[in-house]
């Protein structure tokens, strides 16, 4: 039996389950947990307690799941972010 050569030089996220990587699942993970606390500690009628639960449950799967391109949200967020607290320099008395 021979031996199979192996490509080394590639750069591929681990895949946990559904397709998604470990920080994926942690985001999703942690956005019904908060959902799940949320509903536990409102003790409202039902419509308010949907209400309460939705948005952290909706930004977890979101962050976990979504992707633009080759880019998940949250990579979208993390440059968006850097771009906006970039240092800004005013260069004057140039000439064009």
């Amino acid at each position: 039996m021979e031996a199979v050569k192996v490509p080394q030089h590639l750069e591929l996220e681990d895949v946990l389950a559904w397709g998604l990587g470990p920080v994926d699942l942690l985001c999703v993970f942690a956005g019904v947990a908060a959902s799940w606390w949320l509903h536990l500690a409102l003790h409202e009628t039902a419509l308010l307690q949907v209400v309460g639960v939705m948005p952290p449950a909706v930004t977890g799967v979101a962050l976990g799941i979504l992707r633009f391109g080759q880019l998940s949200l949250r990579d979208w967020l993390v440059i968006t972010l850097a771009y906006a607290l970039r240092p800004r320099i005013l260069v004057a008395g140039g000439h064009w």
